[in-house]
C-alpha cells in the first residue's frame, strides 16, 4: 500500500535545524529551515529509510570532512539522476 502521508525528521546541519519532509506517493523532498521557509525542493527516487541512511551518512562524514549544507542538497540533487532501480514504497 502507498501511503500518502509525509515522512517528517528534523536534523541539524552546520549548525542550522532544518525539517527534512518526503512525500512517497509522489517522491517529492522538502528541506525548510527552523521557520518553515523551504530552502530545497527536488524529487527522491528511493525510501524513506535511504534518505534517513543518506542523511546519517552526510552527518558523520560532515564532521570528518568538513562538509557544509550546499555539499548535502548537492548530493540529493545528484541522487535524482540516479536510475529507479532503488525505488521503494515506503
Amino acid at each position: 500500500m502507498l501511503t500518502t502521508r509525509p515522512c517528517t525528521a528534523t536534523c541539524v546541519i552546520d549548525g542550522m535545524p532544518l525539517t527534512v519532509t518526503f512525500y512517497p506517493d509522489n517522491g517529492v523532498l522538502r528541506i525548510a529551515d527552523s521557520l518553515g521557509a523551504c530552502i530545497k525542493e527536488t524529487r527522491w527516487h528511493a525510501s524513506w529509510r535511504a534518505l534517513l541512511d543518506e542523511l546519517r551518512g552526510f552527518t558523520e562524514g560532515a564532521a570528518v570532512e568538513g562538509q557544509s549544507f550546499n555539499t548535502m542538497v548537492g548530493r540529493f540533487s545528484k541522487r535524482v539522476d540516479r536510475p529507479l532501480d532503488t525505488m521503494a514504497f515506503a
